[in-house]
């Protein structure tokens, strides 16, 4: 709001006039227009202003008072009106940094909240103050005082010129009308695909009212005369000369080309890199955070439809669904998860993955995905009514193809790729995603030329939720790699927790499921960039890599030295960076430290990696009761014929042991679960023999197994019982 305060009494006509403008009476009797000494102007109003010390002051208000209403202060002289013949917030920008360059300023929207004490004044030979605010631009045009070219550049176009709303041709005495103001006030190199655009603004009028429309317009079409020449007819409201419009388009283009410097077009969320691969800035929804000490300039933010929405402040999302979330460590453990698919790009050793949260229905398998959406925008899951929700639904379904959510991984740039209900489909379709994906998502296409266009492979955390692991869906054939692309976290509460009540994990609790449901509704988006403003603040002096190895470490310390395989390593790897996001959320202040410290967050990340652990390798502690339950096990032979028997071979103090395949299709039935759990064997070295081509022919199929691994679940061999004991300890 903005207050205008007069010694005397103000005449009716200024008082009208006022009126007209949007201004509203304080005082005075307001039906009569008597008695008025104060006016106040809110967001319906545009008020111009010209300071006393303005290098062209006395000429210019010379002119302006006689046409409009004014009001005079000791430093400036203003000028109001009302604001309605400016059609967007895109000419309000405009005219507003056009005016400032000319020492011109105009208050629009956000007119600080101030008071002015003077005069008012309304033109003194009696006439009606004019009330269009293009009627004193126009007297601005006229005063030559570089309002041309603070709008559309110092430039010159032979045998055209440009007034305020038109570009006109002239040819000696003869001036005609060609198109309306047009100009380039970027060039924009695209940040992922190097190739260059011009944006292109429109002076587009409709009667009284005027607004700008902007357009990028890719380098091949600027070229063409005809296409930009379409383009303008397309959003023009007025008659334009086509043939003189394209012999003005290549003026135009020259002096953009020349004198503007490419500026990098941000297209998407996500990170920014120079030429070395150094992190400059993020686009956080449609918004640009820098790396400390970058210089802004170099980028241009214009993302048409961004995946992040905002709901709320992270206070509130920290008291309404951080809350009640660190009571769950399942839940816990998920948020972080979410959180470091955002770093994947940072450290070495990252790789691609699927974290696939299984369980019965009504267990809360979507509202774990909804959950871990809030970190970054809508929580509604497919099928959810979005009513009080704002921003595009983040959560996928694989009921959608499996080319289509290769697309959207290929688009993703901030978070995880989340999709609910895993495996709908059929399971080869679950074999390639979850392989191409744990692989880096890309995807051949073609680009605008209809040339092959490979894009890169983008490291990604997807996650998942399904009433069912993805080890017990894949294919037989299946790549062994998916095992380990593809990371299965049991939510069912059927998984047995060494050390552990089951209750301890309990997934998820009534209070807690109620609570989450409510403020995630309430509260998201909040958090993805209140998280990346804390990476950009520690990127400079991190020492990130170093935290990783020793959270590495420490997950290690809680499992069997067998999950230290190659294939397994690499999973540890990607929990300990949900460990790591945790910590720098919290000392950033991301996460409350009401809530959550350093020792449950890495609490809710243990949890997390022992529930895959009991789930991947599941058929260890199936052997493992199978064969405590053998009261004697005797050294044999191929001729004896026995289902399992003991090898002469030891490892670590254990026995090797011979099993049939038929003895393991007892203890694993399921067609073909053998021959994938066999699989599994080789990868972890628990086969003593597993070349391939080995001649078995007309021979019964044996494994000949390792199982010094035993000893880590605390079972040992009693050479004098022939048997496996199970330790007291």
């Amino acid at each position: 709001m903005m207050r205008f305060l007069s010694n005397s009494q103000l005449s009716a006509d200024i008082v009208d006039a006022a009126h007209l403008a949007g201004g509203k009476a304080l005082d005075g009797d307001t039906k009569q227009l008597t008695g008025v000494t104060s006016v106040e102007f809110g967001e319906s109003t545009v008020i111009f202003s010209v300071p006393t010390i303005h290098s062209s002051y006395s000429s210019l208000v010379r002119v302006l008072e006689k046409k409009f209403l004014i009001f005079k202060t000791s430093k400036e002289v203003f000028f109001p009106f009302d604001n309605s013949n400016f059609e967007g917030e895109q000419i309000l920008r405009f005219f507003q940094k056009a005016l400032g360059r000319i020492k011109v300023s105009m208050y629009v929207g956000n007119i600080p909240a101030s008071t002015e004490y003077g005069s008012w004044a309304v033109p003194v030979d009696g006439s009606e103050p004019k009330v269009d605010p293009f009627d004193f631009l126009r007297v601005v045009e006229a005063s030559n005082i570089g309002l041309l070219e603070s709008m559309y550049g110092d430039r010159a176009y032979p045998g055209f010129e440009l007034s305020l709303d038109t570009i006109r041709f002239r040819k000696k005495d003869d001036v005609k009308d060609v198109a309306p103001s047009l100009w380039i006030d970027q060039i924009l190199r695209d940040s992922e695909t190097g190739e260059v655009f011009g944006r292109v603004n429109i002076l587009s009028r409709s009667g009284k009212k005027y607004r700008v429309v902007s357009e990028v317009i890719s380098n091949g079409d600027l070229q063409e005369i005809k296409v930009l020449a379409e383009k303008v007819l397309s959003v023009a409201t007025s008659v334009v000369d086509r043939k003189s419009l394209g012999q003005f388009i290549p003026h135009l283009l020259r002096y953009a080309f020349n004198e503007l410097e490419a500026r990098i077009w941000v297209r998407s969320e996500g990170w920014q890199l120079d030429d070395k691969s150094n992190i400059e800035a993020c686009a956080v929804g449609c918004d640009l955070f820098y790396a400390p000490n970058f210089n802004s300039d170099k980028y241009f933010i214009d993302i048409k439809s961004p995946r992040l929405s905002q709901v709320g402040t992270l206070d509130g999302w920290n008291d309404l669904v951080l809350a009640p979330v660190s009571k769950n460590p399942i839940l816990m453990g998920a948020l972080q998860l979410g959180l470091a698919a955002s770093m994947v790009d940072f450290l070495p050793g990252i790789s691609s993955c699927i974290f696939n949260f299984f369980g019965g229905a009504g267990r809360g398998k979507t509202l774990l995905l909804s959950t871990v959406a809030s970190l970054y925008g809508n929580t509604a899951a497919p099928g959810q009514s979005t009513v009080g929700r704002a921003g595009k639904s983040i959560i996928e379904t694989f009921g959608s193809t499996q080319r289509a959510l290769q697309a959207k991984g290929q688009q993703l740039s901030l978070g995880p790729l989340l999709v609910d209900e895993i495996g709908s489909n059929g399971f080869g379709e679950l074999d390639t995603f979850v392989y191409e994906i744990g692989n880096g998502s890309n995807r051949t296409r073609l680009n605008s030329s209809g040339d092959l266009q490979e894009s890169t492979p983008k490291t990604l955390f997807g996650m998942t939720s399904g009433e069912k692991p993805i080890i017990s869906m894949i294919s037989r054939n299946a790549p062994q790699g998916v095992l380990d692309r593809g990371v299965d976290i049991n939510i069912g509460g059927d998984v047995s927790f060494e050390g552990q009540d089951d209750e301890d994990f309990a997934f998820l609790p009534s209070d807690i499921k109620s609570a989450v449901s409510v403020g995630i509704q309430k509260q998201y988006g909040t958090v993805a960039p209140a998280f990346i403003k804390a990476l950009l603040a520690e990127m400079a002096n991190q020492a990130w890599d170093g935290e990783l190895k020793a959270l590495v470490s420490d997950i290690h310390e809680v499992l069997p030295s067998y999950v230290a395989n190659d294939g397994a390593k690499r999973v540890v790897v990607r929990f300990a960076l949900a460990a790591l996001a945790g910590q720098v959320a919290l000392r950033n202040n991301v996460f409350s430290s009401k809530y959550v410290n350093k020792e449950s967050i890495m609490h809710s990340v243990l949890v997390c990696t022992w529930l895959w652990y009991t789930t991947r390798w599941n058929h260890l502690q199936v052997l493992e009761e199978f064969l405590l339950s053998k009261s004697r096990i005797s050294i044999g032979s191929p001729k004896s014929k026995l289902a399992i028997y003991r090898h002469k071979d030891q490892t670590d103090g254990m026995p090797t042991l011979m099993i049939s395949k038929a003895c393991l299709e007892e203890i694993f039935p399921g067609n073909g679960r053998v021959e994938i759990i066999s699989k599994r064997f080789k990868e972890d070295g628990l086969l003593v023999r597993a070349e391939a081509g080995r001649n078995t022919v007309g021979k019964d199929p044996y494994y000949h197994m390792r199982v010094s691994w035993l000893l880590e679940h605390g079972v040992y061999w009693s050479e004098d019982d022939e048997c496996f004991l199970k330790s007291d300890d």
